[in-house]
């Protein structure tokens, strides 16, 4: 039966909708719904929303690539390979965008892959900043059902969601940890952990719905239930570890790699972005507060191993706010400089001196590196012999044996006797263990 208070809620939606710059099929749409409404609060309220969606353009400057280009370079330290392959996407989408809005054919998604702290989050919110348009986040790998991501007719998609929440259609959407979505990464409990079956196929829907022009032209979510144009939508994915996208994937993403930074530039990164902008948060003027270059490359030589700078952001955090706590606890307002003489009582001993000592002058032990999604890190090798009857092992520091996979190191090692100096006693009477670190990486274990 249908209510008054019922006929007046399908007046006010039917008058909203005639106001509505909606698409004509999408007008019709929702002018049927709006006919067949039986009352329920919930179908009104979808069909509201669905009326307060940015159905028109927002009319923004267009992007200066020039500027892009050098802020990306002597602000976030991309190299000019990097930063060259950014702004190749963007100004194709541009071309695209104001040459050919109708034209069908693949839209490959920018992909920017590295370990973390490298800077994807960052560069997605300078090209957002540079384009001038807002930023939706969405962390896949903390998704909890392909729902959340795509809608269902109690609540819309993370995806609908941040176009509502924006109020318009031209934004940038970071989509982060493509090649973990549904949180697909291996734990120290769950080493063999891969992506389900459910979000491998909601990982291809996804790239189907957002690399196919047409298709983003229509998107649809189940909880508006209309198509809505996605195709001035800047989607930019990231990723840790590209292998764990399956190669047909790949070819729908504009990969960008982005490598770990040494450490001068984690220095000036510190110096000129991490330490100001936290000096800004805290309200602290510049001159009010400095850090040394002496303790900034202390904190990234002697306290860190990242190949990113979240770590590293962390530890000057901590550094400046005991420094504004100690002030505050004498009592005064003078300027507070931060030596390397101050950093041991703040964040502690170093961390990181005693790898390359040991590796000098410690027997039986030396680094390498070790492959990880987080990047590649420094890792110590220890070699340790007792009295035995000549058994070789490979151990990694997870616990697992692996001398059956690298059998052929105990082989290389006999049949390099001379070379190595290594005697054939040594061998004959004594037992080896071999100790190398771990990989999280499948059927990388002790790499």
């Amino acid at each position: 039966m249908t209510t008054d208070n019922s006929l007046v809620n399908a007046n006010d939606l039917a008058s909203r909708l005639a106001e509505t710059p909606a698409p004509e099929g999408v007008a019709t749409a929702l002018r049927r719904r709006i006919d067949s409404l039986d009352g329920s609060l919930e179908g009104e309220d979808r069909l509201g929303r669905a009326l307060n969606l940015p159905w028109t353009a927002t009319s923004i400057a267009r992007p200066q690539f020039g500027e892009l280009h050098s802020r990306l370079m002597d602000e976030l330290f991309v190299t000019d390979e990097v930063a060259d392959s950014l702004c190749d996407h963007l100004v194709v989408r541009e071309h695209q965008l104001t040459s050919a809005p109708d034209a069908s054919g693949p839209r490959a998604l920018l992909c920017l892959v590295g370990p973390p702290g490298v800077g994807k989050s960052h560069i997605a919110r300078e090209i957002a900043e540079q384009l001038g348009l807002p930023l939706a986040t969405v962390r896949l790998d903390r998704l909890g059902s392909p729902d959340e991501l795509f809608g269902n007719q109690r609540s819309p998609g993370e995806i609908m969601g941040a176009i509502e929440r924006l109020g318009q259609s031209e934004v940038v959407l970071l989509l982060e940890e493509i090649d973990a979505i549904g949180g697909g990464w291996p734990t120290a409990s769950t080493p063999g952990q891969a992506i389900s079956d459910r979000w491998t196929t909601a990982r291809a829907a996804l790239l189907a719905a957002l690399t196919d022009a047409g298709a983003r032209r229509s998107f649809h979510d189940p909880f508006f239930d209309v198509p809505f144009d996605l195709s001035r939508v800047l989607v930019i994915t990231t990723a840790r570890w590209l292998p764990d996208i399956p190669p047909l994937e790949r070819g729908r993403l504009d990969i960008v790699e982005l490598a770990g930074y040494v450490d001068d530039d984690k220095v000036a990164i510190a110096r000129d972005s991490l330490a100001p902008a936290m000096l800004r948060e805290y309200n602290v003027a510049t001159d009010d507060l400095t850090i040394e270059d002496d303790a900034l490359a202390a904190l990234v030589r002697s306290y860190t191993a990242e190949p990113g700078v979240d770590e590293l952001d962390g530890l000057i955090r901590q550094v400046v706010r005991r420094a504004l706590t100690r002030r505050a606890l004498r009592g005064d307002t003078d300027p507070v400089s931060i030596a390397i003489e101050d950093l041991g009582a703040t964040v502690g001993r170093p961390t990181r001196l005693g790898l390359h000592r040991r590796r000098r002058e410690t027997p039986g032990m030396t680094s390498g590196a070790v492959v990880r999604r987080s990047g590649g890190v420094l890792g110590q090798i220890e070699a340790v012999q007792m009295p035995g009857a000549g058994r070789i092992r490979i151990l990694d520091t997870a616990g697992a044996d692996l001398t059956g996979r690298y059998a052929i190191v105990p082989s290389y090692v006999r049949s390099r006797l001379s070379d190595l100096s290594v005697s054939a006693r040594s061998l004959e009477e004594f037992d080896t263990d071999l100790l190398v670190p771990a990989s999280d990486l499948p059927g990388d274990e002790g790499s």
